[in-house]
C-alpha cells in the first residue's frame, strides 16, 4: 500500500497529466499530425521533471500510444496525420523521477465531430459506462470479480465487444502490478480490494470483436479491422467512495 506521501507523488503526477492532455485536446483537428502530439509529452513532462514512462521505462520508442482505427494498442505515432472522423485513443503513463511512482490514463475521441458521429459516440459513451462502473465498485468489501463483471455488462448491453486478452492492473512502482484485472467476469478473481490500493482500469471495447493479431512487434490490431476505444483512470481505494487520481 503507498504511503500518503506517495499518493500525493501521484497527485502531483496527475496534474501533469491533466495538462497534457488538455494541450492534446486544444490542437486535435483535420491534419495535425501525432508527431505534434508526442512532443507536447515530451515538452510538458520535462519542463515538470517527470518521465514519459512508455518511453523511459519499456523503451517505447514513443512518448505516448496514439491508436487510429483498428489498432487497439501500442501505435507508433510515426508519420501519422489525423483525420476528421477518425477515431483516436490517446495513452499516457507518467513515472516521478524521484520516488518512481506511476501514473497511467487513457481518453477515446472522435477527431474534430465527436457530436457529428453517432456510431463512434456511441462507443465512447459505452466505454465510458463501464469505466464508471468500474469505479463504482472500487470499494474495500468488493471483489476483482464484482469490478471485472461491472465492466463486462455495460459493454455488452451496448452491444459491443470486450477485448479479453488485454486487462487492467494495480498500480504504484510499476506500470503493472499484481493484481491484473480481467474487463470480463473470469472465474476465480475473489482477491477482495483493500483500501490503500491504487488500480489503472481500462476498459477495450470493440464494434464487433474481441479477437486480436499481435505480431509481436509494438502494434496489437484487430482481427476483423472493426474500431475501438479505450478509457482509463488512476483510482486510489478508500474508506468509502474511490479517489479518482486521474
Amino acid at each position: 500500500m503507498l504511503t500518503k506521501q506517495e499518493i500525493e507523488t501521484m497527485r502531483s503526477n496527475a496534474k501533469v497529466h491533466k495538462r497534457i492532455f488538455d494541450e492534446i485536446k486544444k490542437v486535435l483537428k483535420d491534419w495535425t499530425k501525432a508527431t505534434e502530439i508526442n512532443n507536447i509529452c515530451a515538452d510538458i513532462a520535462k519542463k515538470n521533471n517527470v518521465l514519459c514512462g512508455f518511453k523511459w521505462v519499456y523503451w517505447f520508442p514513443a512518448n505516448i500510444c496514439i491508436c487510429v482505427g483498428d489498432v487497439v494498442v501500442h501505435w507508433l505515432p510515426r508519420d501519422i496525420v489525423f483525420k476528421d472522423w477518425d477515431l483516436v485513443t490517446f495513452d499516457f503513463w507518467i513515472k516521478d523521477k524521484n520516488k518512481g511512482i506511476n501514473t497511467d490514463a487513457a481518453f477515446s475521441v472522435i477527431i474534430w465531430w465527436d457530436d457529428k458521429n453517432p456510431k463512434w459516440a456511441k462507443l465512447i459513451e459505452a466505454n465510458k459506462k463501464a469505466l464508471y462502473a468500474w469505479i463504482a465498485k472500487c470499494k474495500p468489501w468488493n471483489t476483482i470479480w464484482d469490478i471485472s463483471s461491472a465492466i463486462q455488462n455495460e459493454i455488452e448491453w451496448a452491444w459491443f465487444k470486450v477485448v479479453k486478452d488485454l486487462t487492467g492492473h494495480s498500480i504504484w512502482k510499476k506500470l503493472h502490478e499484481k493484481p491484473y484485472i480481467p474487463n470480463y467476469w473470469k472465474p476465480g478473481k475473489w482477491e477482495k480490494l483493500k483500501k490503500g490500493m491504487t488500480l489503472a482500469i481500462e476498459p477495450i471495447l470493440w464494434e464487433t470483436s474481441w479477437q486480436i493479431v499481435d505480431e509481436w512487434d509494438w502494434e496489437i490490431y484487430i482481427k476483423d479491422w472493426s474500431l475501438g476505444c479505450q478509457y482509463e483512470h488512476t483510482i486510489l481505494v478508500t474508506d468509502w467512495d474511490p479517489e479518482i487520481i486521474v
